[in-house]
């Protein structure tokens, strides 16, 4: 009996002491893969802040701006500002055009009110969250310019304003209200024994912390005991700043005056000014958090008097004209990349187009400013108005989140008390730059800009010209697709193959004996499950499509054509579905309550994109960027072991969000430069990469650009669509828009023309089964496509536009002019000349007649 007792507790003991070993093993696991993993922490970027020096006037032979001194010179421009209201004016020396900061006659605008007067005279504008979580707004002038309380200081090719914006006026003068005992014995020991003993009445010790003394009610109050004490304090050498100290190290909450310290730079570089927000340099004082600030809200604002328009990068691109007399809408308002998705609400009301270039321009009869932001673009809110709305002026600016702003939902709570304001922790560490470029008149217009922004970006290594060649067909392939089917009565998810290796060839092959031969086909749902893959941290083939070696014969098979291969994968939206993912550890995280960043499908009767609508592969969580350079290595190491032209980002150059874990916050612009050093990581594998939409700061990687748009939203606000994004990337990277067959409407006519404006090349979605297979699918929007049905449309497609744009494709797009409603001209810089009529009417131009809906090109083969 002892025997068995004693083998019952050994095994007992082993079976604990194992599972104890396994839970450490799993706990050691666990630490390493997600808690201690901090590769991501080597894209974090630093910058240097300059040492400003004393401010003096440069010499000025021919003064040539009223009120203001000579900051700084250079070769093309002159620098002038005004010290006491810190405003700037800009001279450029080509063509004498003067650009001011502030409207000269702003304080005599007789349609804006007080507080907008003062808000033109504002060089930053911050919204703020006081202590008592309510928004509120400062404006460098009221708070800042009009308490004297502006600094200035040289910097090599310019200045820095240093702003503090609040009133530090205190009641008490600098009498403490709370201060140390030592610290006030060691000043009353500096006192006349009587005023030692005046003093020392008046402070007890106070309730809010040890060693503290408060200044007693009545002294605060008291006008004469204040002067006196002031007296005896100043005369004992204390200061407003030994005051700031001795009310800031109190920690008593509200008694240090709400302030806010704020540098703004401006250097000359060429034939721009560069405008900087180093956000190391903030200072918050009084408990309040700085969330979002306007910078330069009327640089180069346009009077009633003017004619011209506003640039903005609306989808393709938008026109605002000045005085458009839209007073009743509501301004352009565009976040750049679209709003960060943990910072947005889940109601999705508009399907809108994403601005992806960070830009915007004002283009005046006699002259033109052309604004990029460089650094902290992705923290930008693009806001455009008019005159006769708040003022009499039209206007564009940037709006930067320097912290993002949430609501708790407090459990029990109801009413106004039921979500509680919180703010984040920390500003976001960036230096906020955006360049203003001063145009002449050989960067005329918009075109002017676009050509400016291209030469910009070649000269820079950003963008390389192509060779000219039949443009591209894009051909979206689906290979795998999830469909539910049964086992004994068991519902389970299956992949069924759509399109296999070999059928694709097929269509391949039809495309080539239909003459077109530079086809680029993405194919979708080949790997990892389907479509909507497992986390790609390695690569499992589906059998079901064909093996590796088919796969790379139909490489092989575009590639002798002219045509390319290109393998898609997801990395950032990770479906529901997927089995090594750890949704907990792994999910980008909101600021308030913790929770985990997951979505899905916009539900049309609730209008959230949270729903799954009966297929979960449709849901998914957003990958946080600590884990990106995880997954992107290890696919990144895979797919070299495949011989194919290139790799497909679904998300990786379109989607970008922060990930507000409070332990391991990752805001925007750090998620950024995660992104980007991934992208580094993929173009070092020799692949060529496609990229989905294309945000700026993907363009260096992207050999294709796929699904990119071509229209703009129709906002109430907007006067003109142009195709401004199209106009800086032609001949230098393809791409094309939208699937041509996913598409609510189809008229050949009007697709062809429209390729033809904006230089794009087709773009469809085929499977080889039928289409109807894919209605019981997370796919089942993808409603029509069949390669069959399509077939001899996508070719016509094809051929007809590619009849004009191959004379064109190594060319950059140098001209786009709006003659009339539907009339466009469109310029090439091998001097080919295309005119568009998508009107039903004939129309003669330059003495050529356009035929309706069709177009005449000038200059090419078939002039």
């Amino acid at each position: 009996m002892l025997k068995k007792m004693s083998l019952l507790k050994k095994i007992v003991l082993f079976v604990v002491s194992a599972a104890a070993i396994v839970i450490l093993i799993i706990g050691l696991y666990r630490l390493v893969h997600y808690k201690l993993y901090n590769e991501y922490k080597d894209s974090k970027l630093t910058y240097d802040v300059e040492e400003g020096k004393p401010f003096q006037a440069q010499n000025d032979s021919d003064p040539l701006v009223e009120g203001m001194v000579l900051a700084a010179e250079n070769e093309t421009l002159k620098l002038y500002t005004n010290t006491e209201t810190a405003a700037i004016a800009i001279v450029d020396k080509r063509n004498g055009a003067i650009t001011y900061s502030n409207p000269p006659e702003a304080e005599f605008d007789p349609l804006a009110s007080p507080i907008n007067k003062s808000l033109m005279q504002s060089q930053l504008v911050v919204g703020y969250i006081n202590t008592s979580h309510v928004a509120a707004t400062y404006n460098s002038y009221d708070q800042a310019v009009a308490f004297g309380q502006v600094e200035i200081e040289s910097l090599e090719n310019g200045i820095r304003y240093i702003y503090t914006l609040g009133d530090l006026s205190s009641p008490t003068g600098i009498v403490p209200v709370y201060i140390t005992a030592d610290r006030l014995k060691k000043f009353t020991d500096k006192m006349s024994e009587e005023d030692a003993k005046f003093v020392n009445m008046r402070y007890v010790e106070s309730g809010e912390g040890k060693d503290l003394m408060e200044l007693i009610e009545a002294a605060q109050t008291g006008a004469s005991t204040l002067r006196k004490m002031n007296k005896y304090f100043e005369g004992a050498g204390y200061t407003q700043d030994d005051y700031e100290a001795d009310m800031a190290d109190s920690g008593i909450d509200g008694i240090v005056p709400m302030s806010f310290v704020i540098a703004l730079e401006y250097r000359l570089d060429g034939d721009s000014l560069v405008v900087n927000v180093p956000t190391s340099m903030i200072e918050e004082n009084g408990g309040s958090k700085i969330a979002t600030i306007q910078v330069l809200r009327y640089f180069g604002a346009a009077g009633t008097d003017e004619e011209g328009y506003m640039l903005v990068p609306n989808g393709s691109g938008s026109l605002i004209y000045f005085n458009n007399g839209k007073t009743n809408v509501q301004d352009y308002a565009q976040y750049m990349y679209g709003i960060d998705p943990l910072a947005s609400e889940n109601l999705v009301v508009e399907n809108a187009s994403t601005a992806r270039l960070p830009v915007f321009g004002i283009q005046r009869e006699s002259s033109g400013i052309f604004v990029s932001i460089e650094n902290g673009e992705s923290l930008a809110l693009l806001t455009a108005s008019v005159s006769g709305k708040l003022n009499s002026y039209n206007y564009v600016y940037s709006e930067f989140s320097l912290r993002n702003t949430s609501k708790l939902s407090m459990f029990g709570a109801t009413g106004s008390e039921a979500d509680l304001p919180i703010a984040e922790n920390d500003i976001y560490d960036v230096d906020i730059q955006m360049r203003y470029s001063f145009l002449t008149d050989d960067s005329d217009g918009y075109a002017g800009m676009a050509n400016y922004f291209r030469n910009r970006l070649i000269e820079n290594g950003v963008l390389e010209m192509q060779e000219e060649s039949s443009i591209p067909m894009y051909l979206d392939i689906i290979g795998g697709v999830k469909k539910y089917d049964y086992f004994l009565g068991i519902q389970y998810l299956k992949t069924e193959a759509m399109t296999t290796f070999e059928q694709a060839a097929e269509i391949a092959e039809q495309f080539s004996d239909a003459e077109v031969s530079n086809l680029v086909m993405n194919y979708q749902g080949w790997f990892n499950g389907g479509y909507y893959h497992d986390v790609a941290d390695k690569i499992t083939g589906l059998s079901k499509l064909g093996g590796k070696s088919d796969f790379e014969d139909l490489g092989s098979l575009l590639e002798s054509n002219g045509g390319k291969l290109y393998a898609d994968v997801a990395f950032e939206k990770v479906t529901y579905i997927s089995k090594r993912y750890d949704y907990l550890r792994e999910t980008a995280r909101y600021y308030a309550g913790g929770r985990i960043a997951s979505f899905g499908q916009v539900n049309p009767a609730t209008l959230t994109n949270l729903s799954s609508l009966f297929y979960i592969e449709t849901l998914y969580d957003l990958l946080s960027p600590k884990f990106l350079p995880r997954y992107v290595s290890a696919f990144a190491k895979d797919i070299q072991d495949y011989d194919i032209t290139g790799i497909s980002l679904r998300d990786l150059g379109d989607t970008l969000y922060s990930d507000k874990k409070r332990t391991e916050f990752i805001d925007r612009e750090y998620a950024k430069q995660i992104v980007i050093d991934q992208l580094d990581t993929l173009s070092e594998t020799g692949k060529d990469l496609m990229i989905n939409d294309g945000n700026f700061y993907s363009l260096p990687y992207a050999d294709d650009l796929i699904n990119i748009a071509t229209s703009a939203n129709t906002y109430y606000s907007i006067d003109e669509e142009i195709p401004f994004y199209e106009m800086v990337l032609h001949g230098c990277i393809s791409y094309c828009g939208e699937s041509i067959n996913l598409s609510d409407t189809f008229d050949q006519d009007e697709i062809v023309l429209h390729l033809i404006e904006y230089g794009a090349a087709p773009h469809f979605t085929f499977t080889y089964s039928d289409s109807s297979e894919l209605k019981y699918t997370g796919l089942n929007r993808f409603y029509s496509t069949s390669y069959s049905v399509w077939m001899d449309e996508a070719t016509a497609v094809y051929s007809r536009t590619n009849e004009v744009l191959r004379q064109v494709s190594g060319s950059t797009m140098t001209g786009h002019e709006i003659l009339a409603d539907g009339i466009k001209k469109i310029t090439y810089s091998n001097g080919i000349i295309i005119y568009i009529n998508t009107t039903d009417a004939d129309f003669t131009v330059d003495q050529t007649i356009v035929k309706a809906k069709s177009y005449v090109m000038e200059g090419g083969s078939n002039d």
